[in-house]
């Protein structure tokens, strides 16, 4: 990578220049600031500069072209896509908006990442059962199950050559999933060893991961080997990049999807109900035996402190827990198969499953 050679400014000249910009803001400052909003107006350029309020943010500078191409496609999706005004009529038109999307990154990372593909259920639950070729004789014995993105699916199935299972769960009621995720867990149990299991989510299927994990042992159920916490969203405003993040990630700001309801964080006050898994990835006590586990987000990731918390929650439990962290990368980027970070990031995740399945 190439960089630009400065210009030095003499030091006097830079006091100077410092100063201006101190009285300038301390000018602007002079207004009651706790009257500003939470999520100030945003208006992105065409190279992806970012004017926040008062502030103005470039695209992170060693980040790749193909994630800044990446970037701007995220936010031209969400802002010239026909999405409705009336709150009412958001769930039907991100369900459909949602899908699209996936549908073009599973295409997309099908051509780069080649595997065969079959649709059957699993456990009574649809799922996409992805099957690289070459699969080495050390793991023809080994699995994965994958929550919410077969594009991650399709590239992780590639590099660690293991077959795997994108689970097609239902998002309706809560509970609901976690159910379908034991019934098809508890079904490859029956052919595979716990050890020999691996399985990773993307934000809601990573929240979805971690709470039916933290439910395993009351259901009389063994952990899998190895598993992978990708931008776990599931705490409501989890942390300061909640709001910190507000404006900068394309998936999750609010100024992108004015009509979607707000997220509100859980009331943890509220007992769950005996057999319930833990509403969120940061509620409950981590079990004993608890796998190793690969966490991934990004510091444009508007969940990336529910990461850090978690990733601090399993640390202190003792936990292998090893923490990824991509700059200039928004919530699930690494579902864009395309772009350099991604398959870094994919690549990681599917060494660290592959060497720590049969352990």
């Amino acid at each position: 990578m190439t960089h630009r050679r400065r210009r030095a400014i003499p030091l006097a000249a830079a006091v100077t220049i410092i100063a201006t910009l101190i009285a300038a803001n301390a000018a602007q400052d002079r207004g009651d600031l706790s009257q500003a909003p939470l999520s100030p107006a945003v208006r992105v350029d065409r190279d992806a500069t970012v004017h926040w309020g008062p502030r103005t943010i470039p695209f992170a500078h060693y980040a790749s072209r193909e994630s800044k191409d990446a970037y701007m496609a995220l936010i031209d999706s969400a802002l010239n896509s026909g999405q409705p005004s009336d709150p009412k009529e958001y769930g039907p038109w991100a369900a459909k908006h949602v899908q699209a999307l996936f549908a073009r990154e599973k295409a997309t990372a099908l051509k780069l990442y080649p595997v065969g593909e079959e649709d059957r259920k699993v456990g009574g639950v649809e799922a996409s059962i992805y099957t690289p070729e070459g699969i080495p004789e050390k793991n023809r014995n080994k699995i994965m199950m994958e929550f919410e993105v077969d594009s991650s699916a399709i590239a992780v199935a590639n590099l660690a050559k293991i077959k795997v299972i994108a689970l097609h769960y239902g998002l309706n009621p809560s509970t609901e999933p976690h159910r379908e995720l034991i019934a098809a867990y508890s079904e490859l149990l029956k052919t595979y060893k716990p050890k020999h299991i691996g399985m990773f989510g993307i934000s809601g299927g990573c929240s979805l991961l971690q709470t039916t994990l933290l439910s395993l042992p009351e259901q009389k159920l063994p952990f899998p080997g190895a598993v992978g916490l990708l931008s776990c969203a599931g705490a409501g405003d989890a942390g300061d990049t909640w709001f910190l993040d507000d404006g900068i990630d394309p998936i999750q700001s609010l100024y992108l999807f004015p009509a979607r309801p707000p997220r509100r964080p859980v009331d943890l006050s509220v007992s769950r109900k005996p057999g319930d898994p833990p509403r969120t990835p940061l509620d409950g006590i981590i079990p004993k035996g608890y796998p190793p586990a690969y966490l991934l987000a990004g510091t444009r990731d508007m969940s990336l402190s529910e990461t850090v918390l978690l990733h601090r929650k399993l640390r202190n439990s003792g936990v292998e827990a090893d923490l990824n962290v991509f700059e200039g990368m928004w919530h699930g980027f690494d579902d864009d198969t395309e772009t350099p970070e991604s398959r870094e990031a994919l690549s990681d995740l599917a060494r660290f499953i592959s060497a720590h399945l049969g352990k």
